[in-house]
């Protein structure tokens, strides 16, 4: 395959693939050409052609969040780069390595009246770790050095932790389509390593910190992470403490018991004083943002009732995060190592002084225990007396999804309810909480489809999936055998359900906002199989078929508006 012609796309790609990526994500121009004859010239590389570079972003947010590789993404000069910024915020909230490479025009045509002559540097400033410039016009006394040092430094400004994205804008001047002469020399750039000591505190800290939680009421948080069964072993020794309790969001992806998972099912149902009778004095974070916004309230409830209340944050961020305002300690540390020294200390100090804790932070753990199985036996009942609704055709659905599964949830409804419903969570869970946007989630699910070897599945409402309708062509022409699965509730069905506008007169014409979709004829259109639902006596059937095809398919599930919002109401105690 010949390749490129410009010095500076080749040391790219070989600073780039020395580094670990192995996927790029590319979407058709004319001013990026040396970098997509550079790409296509280095067979380690898998290439993957996007029309739409919003839908591209996305999709290599997938394949990065599955893979957990980098995976870069090649655009054209102009607005092409401003169509990445959701794909690259989300990224950056996630802690995703996603490697954004603009092409650009030389720097005396920026701003003058040319085609495609944005002002393209820094243009994504505010969510990458890193923005780098480079010209196919450098000159310096040793060629390549240069761009092979800019390169390997964003390369190792993405995997630092905490991981995140990384801009490369490349100026570029004609001739564009010039290759090499086979005969041609190789560049063989530098490759820069980088050894990281993964952070931990000293063993004497750790002893102290192990000392100052086996004396407190202590409750484990955890957001959104990546599967990591170091941690999984750790979380489940602190779990048998008798003082610690741990509520994990499903897209923590720690493989707990069910009931660790739901705490909008306790907090809807408990009086006030258990409430208070659950509140910790020491709350251990580790993950990302939160899901329930229940859970965020009653953490910054219990740190107001009680200004001793302390909050351990365990992780690598771009900041301080002080989300339930009540943090007293930052702990930069890998949060797995963390977990399983703490666990270890605790283990230890229980097993040379097991009387010295008072029966009010001995009992923590069953109190939470028996809390929250009263809570989950309500919820059950609930469920199964509901009439069809969103939350009956959520409970069939995820009650269902195959252990080995991804499974990969929209924002708005589905991942809400993911959160509410008891259930074991499948080989892994994934939705878009970096900045919740709900832009980009089929796509983004169709790159994750495309890095996992068996089922991956997305549970969309029909807004998200409205929005984000090139993703079906991104999912023809990369052959991703994702099965997705609408639930249809006439537009966003959360606004008839929060306070803020379900009373609202104009409520259903600028916030619910029905796309009025024909899903059988987007299903045909792109070749999907199509299943069809709207009861819970003709999902159930049409579930098993679509969960035991070989896909792709779109199982279209209809449910009443009004009647889910109102069901979901009162399954967790709030009025109209």
């Amino acid at each position: 395959m010949a390749d490129s012609a410009k010095d500076v796309a080749r040391i790219l790609f070989d600073v780039l693939e020395a580094h670990g990526v192995s996927r790029v994500v590319c979407s058709p121009g004319s001013r990026n050409a040396p970098l997509l004859i550079a790409a296509d010239a280095r067979p380690g590389l898998k290439k993957y052609v996007v029309i739409d570079e919003r839908s591209a972003a996305f999709a290599a947010l997938g394949m990065a969040m599955v893979s957990r590789e980098p995976v870069a993404i090649v655009c054209t000069s102009g607005t092409a780069l401003l169509n990445y910024a959701p794909a690259v915020a989300e990224a950056y909230y996630q802690g995703i390595p996603l490697i954004v490479i603009s092409a650009d025009r030389p720097l005396e045509w920026i701003d003058q009246d040319d085609s495609q002559t944005i002002r393209q540097p820094e243009a994504l400033r505010n969510f990458v770790k890193g923005s780098y410039s480079l010209s196919d016009r450098e000159q310096t006394d040793r060629p390549g050095w240069y761009e092979s040092r800019m390169v390997n430094d964003a390369m190792l400004t993405a995997l630092r932790p905490k991981q995140g994205p990384v801009h490369i804008n490349v100026r570029l001047s004609p001739p564009l389509e010039a290759t090499l002469p086979d005969d041609s020399p190789a560049l063989s750039p530098a490759i820069i390593r980088n050894i990281l000591s993964a952070p931990l505190p000293e063993r004497d800290t750790m002893k102290e910190l192990a000392r100052e939680a086996a004396g407190k009421r202590v409750l484990v948080v955890a957001g959104f992470m990546q599967p990591d069964a170091r941690l999984n072993r750790a979380i489940s020794r602190l779990r048998a403490m008798p003082n610690v309790a741990v509520v994990a969001e499903t897209i923590s992806n720690l493989h707990l018991a069910p009931q660790d998972y739901s705490a909008d099912s306790l907090l809807c149902a408990i009086d006030r004083e258990t409430r208070r009778l659950l509140a910790p004095d020491l709350v251990i974070s580790i993950g990302g943002a939160l899901v329930s916004r229940m859970l965020k309230e009653y953490l910054r409830e219990c740190g107001s009732r009680n200004p001793d209340m302390q909050h351990w944050s365990v992780g690598f961020s771009h900041t301080t995060v002080d989300c339930f305002q009540s943090l007293s300690c930052r702990i930069d540390a890998d949060p797995a190592r963390f977990m399983t020294v703490l666990a270890g200390e605790l283990t230890h100090l229980r097993r040379i002084a097991p009387h010295t804790a008072s029966s009010a932070i001995s009992g923590y753990a069953s109190r939470w225990s028996d809390s929250r199985l009263s809570a989950l036996a309500r919820m059950h009942t609930m469920t199964e007396a509901a009439a069809w609704s969103d939350l009956k055709a959520f409970d069939i659905i995820l009650g269902n999804i195959p252990a080995e599964a991804n499974l990969i949830l929209s924002n708005g409804t589905s991942i809400r309810y993911a959160q509410i419903l008891e259930r074991r969570v499948p080989h892994a869970e994934f939705c878009n909480r970096g900045v919740s946007g709900i832009d980009g989630s089929t796509s983004t699910a169709v790159g994750a489809a495309l890095c996992y070897g068996a089922d991956t599945i997305l549970v969309t409402g029909d807004t998200s999936f409205a929005y984000d309708l090139s993703a079906l062509q991104t999912m023809k022409s990369l052959g991703s055998r994702l099965k997705i699965i609408l639930i249809d509730n006439g537009g966003g069905g959360i606004f008839r359900f929060i306070r803020s506008t379900a009373s609202l007169d104009c409520r259903e014409r600028y916030f619910c906002a029905d796309p009025q979709m024909n899903a059988k004829g987007v299903a045909e259109a792109f070749g999907l199989e199509y299943l069809h639902a709207d009861s819970a006596s003709t999902l159930r059937p049409a579930l098993t078929a679509a969960l035991t095809a070989t896909g792709p398919l779109l199982l279209h599930v209809e449910t009443p508006p009004e009647q889910s919002a109102a069901i979901l109401r009162k399954a967790l105690n709030i009025n109209p």
